[in-house]
């Protein structure tokens, strides 16, 4: 098993699919990672080495803000918006719509959501 800090990747899916699960790594990222090293995209992750991986990993540790980094820039920039007291923010923690859906109609679905 290849593990990028807490993420365990699993052997048997393609680098694109196994790299979503990095917090912070989605689909077109890993596409961008694996083709970056001349990898196809139906390329598995049990046959990339040891050397390639360090490679894939440090590039994502340079350019990307990834996993526990990403978390702390997103709490921090959501009490940023408490401080200033953005409408977004106080509707968010009602447990609302924020993006300007209609509530009339459809006000409890994203209440049965998840939040962070």
């Amino acid at each position: 098993m290849l593990r990028f800090k807490e993420a365990v990747l699993s052997f048997d899916k393609t680098i694109p699919n196994s790299l979503k699960k990095i917090y912070g790594v989605g689909i077109q990222k890993g596409m961008y990672l694996s083709n970056l090293f001349g990898l196809s995209d139906k390329y598995e992750i049990n046959l990339l080495n040891l050397y390639l991986f360090e490679c894939i990993s440090s590039i994502m540790k340079q350019e990307y803000i990834l996993e526990d980094r990403l978390k702390f820039n997103i709490k921090n920039r959501f009490s940023l918006y408490r401080e200033v007291g953005l409408v977004k923010v106080k509707r968010y923690d009602l447990g609302l719509p924020t993006r300007g859906q209609r509530t009339h109609s459809n006000g409890r679905s994203p209440r049965r959501n998840i939040y962070f």
